[in-house]
Formats: C-alpha cells, sequence, structure tokens
C-alpha cells in the first residue's frame, strides 16, 4: 500500500510539476547534447578551450590549483612578449572561474568526458527551473511555449555546442536570483548571487543588471536589489582590480585591451580606466555601441526572434539585460557580437526571465491564434538559422562548411581522422610532456605540461628553468580538405610544416611516427629511415 502511495506521489508530483512535454523537452536536449559534444571529443571537432578547462581541472584534482600551461599561453607575457609558458601558471589571472574549478573531482573520476556532462547538464537544468517558474505565474501552454523558446533558442544552444566554458553557470543561476528576488526570499538571493559571482568576475555584471531591475521593479525587494548591486560592483572591482592583477596582469594587458582598445586607444590599465574612458569619451562610447550597424541589428534581433520579439517591448527585459548587453555592444573583436558564442549566455536570465514577467501582465495576448502562429514561425526559423550557421563547425559533418567551393569532410573521413589521431596520441606516456597543435590537445591535456604547436615547444619548469617538450605531435593533414576555404588553416598548415621542418634540421627530435598527415616526434631519438621518408613526402606536398 505504502509503495503503490509513493509511486502515486511521484507520478503526481511529475504530472503536476513537470509534464511530460516538458521532461521531453529537457531530456531531448541533454541527450542531443551529450550525443553532440561527446561527437566533437571523438570527431577531433573540440580545440582549445576544451583542453584548456580539462588541463585546469585535472591540475586541480591533483591539487595544484588553476594551473595550466595552457593558459598559460593565453597570457598578455606569451602572447604579447614572446614570453614562454610556464608549468604553474595560474589561470586565476585571467579569469576567477572558482565554480567550475569545484567540478575537478568529477574530472579526476571520469576524465575528459566530465566537461559535457557538466556544461549539458546545467544548461538542461536551467531550462526545468525556468519552467517552474512559468508554471507558476502563466497558464500551462504559454509555460511550455516559453521553456520551448529556451531550448531551442539560439542564445542557448550555441553555447551548447562549443567548447566547455565557464559560463554555463549563468543561466541556471541568474534563474534562480530572478526566482529569490520574485520571493523576496534573501537568503536564496544571496547564496546563488555569491556562487554567481564565483562563475567568473564578469558575471557580477549580469547580476548588477539583475540587482539594478529589482531595486527599480520590485518595490518589495528594493534593499535586496540594491544589496545584490553593491555585492556585484564591490566583487567585481576587489577581483579585477586587486586580486586578479596579483597573480598576473593579463586582464589589464590583453584581454581589456583587445575588447576595449578602440576605446582606449593606446591606454593602458584595468577595468576602472576603461570605465573612465567610457565616461569621459561620450562620442567614442557612441560610436563603438552603434558599430558595425547591420551586425549590432543582427545581435539585437537574434535573442530576441525565439521570444517572438517580445524582449524589444518589455521594459524588464531592458534592465535585466542592460549592463551585459552594453558591454557586448560596446566590444570589439569576432567574438564581441557572436549571437552563438558562450558570452551570450550573460543575456539569457534577463531574456528570459524578463519575457515571463511580461507575460504575467499580458496573459491575454496569448488568445490571439495569429500570435500563437507567429511565435511558432519565430521558434522554427531561429532553430533553422541556428543549424544552418553550423556554429563552432560542430554540424560539419552534417552541413558542408561551404557549397563553393565545396568543402565538406564526411563522417566516416572525421572517424578515421580520429583513429589515426589516437593511435599516435598512445606513443606519448600518460606523464610526457608534450607539444600538439590545436586538434590534438584535447586528447593529450590531462598531464602537467601541454603546449600548443608550433607556437612554443619550450617552457619553465617548477624550479624556473627552461626545458624542451620530449614529444611533438602535428596533424597537417587534418588542415588540407579545409584550406580551399579558410586562410587561416592554411597559414596555420604552412606554420606546421615550417616548424617540422626546422626540428628535424635541428637533430634536436626524431621521427617516430608518420602516418595519414600526422607526425609524431620524440625528443632525443634519431628518424627512422621509413618514417623520415613519410615527412618528406608531407612536407613536400603543396596547399590546395
Amino acid at each position: 500500500m505504502r509503495m503503490s502511495s509513493l509511486v502515486s506521489g511521484l507520478r503526481s508530483y511529475r504530472r503536476d510539476n513537470f509534464p511530460w512535454v516538458v521532461l521531453g523537452m529537457a531530456g531531448g536536449f541533454w541527450l542531443v547534447g551529450l550525443l553532440i559534444q561527446f561527437w566533437r571529443l571523438e570527431s577531433l571537432t573540440a580545440t582549445y578551450d576544451q583542453a584548456l578547462f580539462l588541463q585546469e581541472l585535472w591540475s586541480t584534482a591533483r591539487g595544484h590549483f588553476f594551473e595550466s600551461s595552457l593558459s598559460s599561453e593565453l597570457s598578455a607575457a606569451v602572447a604579447n612578449q614572446d614570453a614562454l609558458p610556464s608549468i604553474d601558471y595560474l589561470h586565476l589571472g585571467q579569469h576567477a572561474n572558482v565554480l567550475t574549478v569545484l567540478a575537478a573531482p568529477l574530472v579526476a573520476l571520469v576524465g575528459r568526458w566530465a566537461l559535457p556532462l557538466i556544461q549539458v547538464g546545467l544548461l538542461a537544468l536551467a531550462g526545468l527551473v525556468l519552467w517552474r517558474m512559468a508554471s507558476a505565474r502563466l497558464s500551462r501552454p504559454l509555460a511550455i511555449r516559453l521553456t520551448a523558446s529556451y531550448y531551442f533558442s539560439g542564445t542557448v544552444i550555441g553555447p551548447l555546442v562549443e567548447n566547455f566554458h565557464d559560463l554555463c553557470w549563468l543561466p541556471l543561476l541568474g534563474f534562480l536570483v530572478v526566482d529569490g528576488l520574485l520571493k523576496q526570499g534573501w537568503r536564496q538571493v544571496m547564496a546563488c548571487s555569491f556562487l554567481m559571482l564565483l562563475v567568473r568576475e564578469d558575471a557580477g555584471l549580469t547580476l548588477f543588471s539583475l540587482g539594478l531591475w529589482a531595486s527599480l521593479r520590485r518595490p518589495g525587494a528594493r534593499a535586496i536589489g540594491l544589496m545584490v548591486m553593491a555585492m556585484s560592483l564591490v566583487y567585481v572591482a576587489v577581483m579585477t582590480g586587486w586580486i586578479q592583477p596579483q597573480f598576473d596582469s593579463s586582464l589589464s594587458d590583453r584581454f581589456l585591451q583587445e575588447k576595449f582598445g578602440h576605446l582606449l586607444q593606446g591606454r593602458t590599465g584595468g577595468t576602472f580606466t576603461v570605465l573612465w574612458t567610457m565616461v569621459t569619451h561620450p562620442l567614442r562610447l557612441l560610436a563603438a555601441l552603434v558599430s558595425p550597424p547591420g551586425t549590432t541589428l543582427a545581435f539585437l534581433l537574434a535573442p530576441a526572434l525565439p521570444l517572438a520579439f517580445i524582449p524589444f517591448v518589455s521594459l524588464d527585459v531592458a534592465l535585466m539585460v542592460a549592463v551585459p548587453l552594453f558591454i557586448a555592444l560596446v566590444s570589439q573583436g569576432m567574438s564581441a557580437l557572436s549571437v552563438t558564442l558562450r558570452y551570450v549566455l550573460a543575456l539569457v536570465p534577463g531574456l528570459f526571465m524578463g519575457a515571463m514577467l511580461w507575460w504575467q501582465a499580458h496573459s491575454g495576448f496569448w488568445s490571439h491564434l495569429w500570435f500563437r502562429r507567429f511565435w511558432t514561425g519565430c521558434l522554427a526559423l531561429g532553430l533553422v538559422l541556428t543549424l544552418a550557421s553550423n556554429p563552432h563547425r560542430t554540424f560539419s559533418a552534417l552541413v558542408p562548411d561551404s557549397f563553393s567551393p565545396l568543402v565538406h569532410v564526411s563522417p566516416v573521413a572525421m572517424l578515421q581522422r580520429s583513429a589515426t589521431a589516437r593511435h599516435a596520441v598512445g606513443l606519448v606516456p600518460d606523464n610526457a610532456s608534450v607539444a600538439a597543435d590545436t586538434p590534438l590537445l584535447p586528447l593529450l591535456a590531462e598531464r602537467e605540461v601541454a603546449l600548443r604547436f608550433p607556437k612554443n615547444i619550450e617552457y619553465y619548469n617548477r624550479q624556473d628553468q627552461i626545458e624542451s617538450v620530449q614529444w611533438v605531435l602535428a596533424f597537417p593533414g587534418y588542415y588540407r580538405s579545409l584550406m580551399p576555404l579558410f586562410r587561416q588553416e592554411t597559414s596555420r598548415w604552412r606554420s606546421i610544416n615550417k616548424a617540422l621542418q626546422e626540428l628535424i634540421d635541428e637533430g634536436r627530435y626524431g621521427v617516430v611516427s608518420c602516418a595519414d598527415g600526422l607526425v609524431v616526434l620524440r625528443n632525443g631519438v634519431e628518424s627512422s629511415s621509413d618514417a623520415r621518408r613519410c615527412l618528406d613526402a608531407l612536407l613536400a606536398l603543396e596547399p590546395g
């Protein structure tokens, strides 16, 4: 009797709180997301950031918190001043991703598969939280439609299918912060706000906007909202202005320059320098906000499309996304206005929470059949555009990278490349230092020393002495099919071949394996005759 009552209770909870259609969307999102991420790892589509975070969490699990030689290669000293990377460099100097580092035990348990589990799981769970919040305020069909808009949105799918990133926490924690503000539950707000700040330092910008919204739009939560704003400001100021510079100057010397160099125009400094420049140069700031106009307009339209453009008429949305949207618009670079890159997750809490509140105040609008059809069309169009854009080349097995000229690597060819790579990686001992070009790094990142070839083959050890890596893996054959379309791939192919030739000519490394366009070198050994002939033939190939 008790068992039947328990089963009946579980069914009732599931039916009343998570309808089958919602569970189906969440489960499908989770399953498809995992399959895509596993395919990225198997097909060598995952690249540098995947390897960087894997190495950072692997090192943390072994007691070396935040350490990553791959992160060191992105530091200002290495990237801008040609210094050598360090084995004990702390990624904390670039991003204070404390919350992600806490997942290190999972990496110790399941290795590289931990990262997809974290990223996909968090984004799927955020959709269920959205449903719970929406179902308490909206009719069931409308709440289901809003949840569907989340799971089919390009601003969620894009970050889902890219390399692992530490911003995957933002939708879940952002929704929970707003939930606490709506319920005036200060404990939930403070706990989730604290966790949100631990995502990384710039998560404070999103949190500040949520506090701004509460202080202006929720009279009962005004005090909590002001507290959240103050908490965000203090954390960002202390972390970027004092704590992070103690470890590295990359935040001011490289990352802020890359994002806001067009505003700074040669000036150096940290967060406060950027803010002061914005205040004292309003015309420069205005020009940055609207440039380039076409890309800016597309960036504004794309996140609103799955929500049938409701964000454009919602004051709540405007306040909740104010600061992260402002930062995105004034930033420069290819990533600043990308609607499928991880940075767009900073907008997700405000977009969907604000849309939910708009529908709560205008629920009668849902009764119009024409609008429901329009919303369905927007959802379908947004999904088609997202998939057709092939974000992060995740769907290259199905969608050609180009139709004219035709550039397409079949799934079979991708798996053959993967088999070649795994055979080569199997030659390298687990504790050996290695330099490898980008597609191979996620397979080799679970070690103390992993560097990107041909950028570096030397590094500083823990005694600040220069050492050369023991192994070098290069895969020039990986790039040949992409060279007719991507000039960057042609440049990378040339630089890899040049570096390989120099290493062989210097006699520092010998070829121990060469097959199917992939070369394995080892420090201090002689090349076998067959492997050397294979390498010579590979280097003699012309691009195209």
